[in-house]
């Protein structure tokens, strides 16, 4: 069994991301009609209820991108997360199925209920919930790879050669044998030492350029631009430094 690449796992979380943002951009397009609609059936004057389902979507949008960053860091969302989603998507099926169940406008035992209108405008918020459950899911398996993974496109596993010196970094603290990258702001630099520091104590690997983005909040060229300033300091480095 082939173990995966930090550039194969990340590219497989950026698949992710962009299926679940395309089938809730298309959910909620589809959703926005139906459920402004529903407004306006009870009395809901027009220029108010065109602001409902933009207001549900804005909800949920902002706890998907919180699950996602913290699945990212490794960490659970609280339950409160989970009850929100839950919430917006069972409210956003309701509102779009109330006239399928509930044709004749009396509350009660659906039994005059449309079964294909309530297939057909049930299945894009039912489809956004289980996509967005399956897709925090994901990232919770595939986050502790991205944190074990050492240099982008060595294999988790691989070890280094048994005669290899030790690119083990030495304390962070500010000196002139531990000077920023050109461009890099100082602080920053000792951050992502510190952070180097802490994989090798841990790990015995350097660290990764997801653990850089992750922790340090910062995008993708940045990360990538200390990652190859950690190397190449690594290699400089004489083993037996102090």
């Amino acid at each position: 069994m082939s173990t995966p690449t930090p550039a194969e796992a990340q590219a497989l979380l950026t698949a992710l991301t962009k299926a679940l943002a395309s089938v809730a951009v298309l959910a909620l397009i589809f959703t926005a009609v139906n459920v402004t609609l529903f407004a306006t059936s009870r009395g809901i004057h027009p220029a108010i209820a065109i602001l409902l389902d933009p207001m549900v979507a804005l909800a949920l949008a902002a706890v998907l991108y919180a699950d996602a960053r913290l699945a990212a860091w490794g960490l659970n969302p609280p339950r409160w997360s989970a009850a929100l989603r839950w919430f917006t998507g069972t409210a956003a099926t309701l509102m779009n199925t109330w006239h399928s169940i509930w044709p004749n406008g009396q509350i009660g035992p659906p039994i005059h209920a449309d079964p294909a209108g309530i297939l057909l405008h049930g299945v894009p918020t039912i489809l956004l919930i289980l996509l967005t459950e399956t897709i925090a899911a994901y990232r919770r398996t595939i986050a502790p790879v991205l944190a074990r993974s050492g240099i982008d496109g060595q294999p988790i596993g691989d070890e280094p050669p048994a005669d290899a010196p030790d690119p083990r970094p030495t304390a962070t603290g500010s000196s002139p044998g531990n000077p920023p990258p050109a461009g890099t702001d100082a602080g920053l630099w000792q951050a992502a030492l510190a952070i180097d520091a802490t994989a090798y104590a841990t790990t015995g690997q350097p660290a990764s350029m997801w653990r850089l983005r992750s922790e340090l909040h910062i995008g993708p060229a940045r990360a990538r631009q200390l990652h190859t300033a950690l190397a190449e300091r690594r290699t400089d480095r004489p083993a037996d430094s102090p």
